[in-house]
């Protein structure tokens, strides 16, 4: 089972250490550690995959997973990045994956395909689908910035019959009054 620092985790769920250490004193992580000041908290896999309103994973899978199946599912998850992204994974973002699964790995390399824009930063994009419980078929879309407000209300048909409708019509809000001509 790997072990994780409280500044691993912070960066793999995508909070501040300060959670992290008030999660370790309220017994959220149970099986955390401290060797010595020195080293800091230590915090088990299984720790991580408990917390399931943070990080949602299939326990029961993972544990029935040996060691050997272990490594062909981090070999699946770097092909997959690579595949998708044509460059290699960090260590960092590799790890991520890895905790995460090859399934949820798929999905979200799935959406960033699915993206309407280039991801340009594709770790950052990786953290949030994660933090955010991205599934492809809740794939973000972008509106204009006086849309935005109202994303939750719209649906996508909803919003190109808006889109249709105000490049069709212009209504003046200020009436002109030419005050020469009186």
């Amino acid at each position: 089972m790997k072990i994780y620092t409280v500044k691993e985790v912070a960066e793999l769920l995508g909070k501040h250490e300060e959670t992290i250490k008030r999660w370790i004193r309220s017994e959220k992580l149970p099986n955390s550690y401290r060797n010595s000041d020195k080293e800091g908290w230590r915090i088990l896999e299984g720790d991580l995959l408990n917390i399931n309103n943070v990080l949602p994973i299939n326990i029961i899978e993972q544990q029935n997973d040996d060691a050997k199946s272990d490594v062909h599912e981090t070999e699946l998850v770097k092909l997959a990045y690579q595949a998708v992204t044509l460059t290699s994974p960090t260590d960092e973002i590799l790890s991520i994956l890895s905790v995460v699964g090859i399934q949820r790995t798929l999905e979200i390399l799935l959406i960033m395909q699915q993206s309407a824009t280039k991801v340009k930063n594709t770790d950052g994009f990786i953290r949030k689908a994660i933090r955010e419980n991205w599934n492809p078929t809740s794939t973000p879309i972008k509106l204009p910035k006086k849309q935005s407000r109202r994303l939750s209300d719209l649906t996508q048909q909803e919003y190109n019959a808006q889109l249709n409708n105000r490049e069709n019509t212009y209504v003046r809000k200020v009436p002109f009054y030419n005050w020469l001509e009186d």
